[in-house]
């Protein structure tokens, strides 16, 4: 299994380097430029509060915009970091097992005395350890510049946030994955179904504040438990984190029940 392990990093490799870089660049620009708007807080602050209560729940989850915590919220952690790391997520889990499918290497790999538990934890385990990569290339970019411009918020919270926001991802990255491992057509549908959650779960979440029936489809979908602004403040909800972790885990069980049972030729 470890082969298998090494072959799917390998394949991988440039694509994983460059999510990494391009994640850990956009996180260094968000920081980098706070110092120049922290000097004009309440104005800023004052502005944003006119806005909309409808369109302020779909920027952060923090009503104090411009201070440390509400500006990272805004900027990185509610909306687009989530939303970068889930296209990667989403793209490996539909990839992982699909690539070698579209190749017709797969029936050579089941070929060797490999059982397909095997073959499919592998394949798994690759793709997580390619998000665990690009995550803490991000949050270790993400403290040291921090660091670097005396950003208040806690370097520790910073790394957690970052975590967090990627195992949000995750989720949707085995959604994925669990689909592609029933074939072909369930494959196609992977990443939309995937995607649509995605949004659903974003929409749903920060909208259900103002729009009250949204309020219990919105518990449904894991975004409604992801609360990065607690996270940054030191609060994090340790009972949501492995409540995902454990979704991620029946995901997979599921993704390997359905692998076992086709037939691949």
């Amino acid at each position: 299994m470890i082969a298998l392990i090494r072959w799917g990093l390998w394949q991988k490799r440039w694509s994983t380097l460059w999510w990494a870089i391009g994640i850990s660049a956009y996180m260094i620009l968000v920081i980098a430029v706070y110092p120049s708007f922290s000097s004009q807080t309440s104005t800023l602050n004052n502005s944003l509060n006119q806005l909309p209560a409808t369109v302020k729940s779909l920027i952060s989850d923090s009503g104090n915009y411009m201070s440390p915590v509400g500006y990272m919220s805004s900027k990185a952690y509610y909306i687009m970091l989530p939303i970068v790391f889930s296209v990667l997520s989403i793209g490996l889990g539909n990839s992982l097992l699909a690539r070698d499918e579209q190749d017709h290497t797969l029936e050579l790999v089941l070929s060797r005395p490999v059982s397909r538990l095997k073959v499919i934890l592998g394949r798994a385990i690759s793709g997580i350890l390619i998000m665990l990569a690009v995550m803490l290339t991000t949050a270790l970019t993400t403290i040291f510049i921090a660091w670097l411009v005396g950003l208040h918020i806690g370097l520790i919270n910073l790394f957690l946030a970052t975590a967090m926001s990627a195992r949000l991802a995750l989720i949707f990255g085995a959604l994925a994955f669990m689909l592609s491992a029933f074939g072909k057509t369930a494959r196609k549908a992977s990443v939309g179904i995937a995607t649509l959650l995605l949004i659903a779960g974003y929409l749903f979440t920060s909208l259900s504040g103002t729009v009250r029936w949204l309020q219990w489809p919105a518990k449904l979908l894991p975004y409604n438990y992801y609360h990065p602004s607690e996270i940054l403040n030191g609060n994090a909800n340790w009972n949501n984190a492995f409540g995902m972790i454990l979704v991620v885990i029946i995901l997979g069980v599921i993704a390997y029940l359905g692998f076992r049972k086709r037939d691949i030729s």
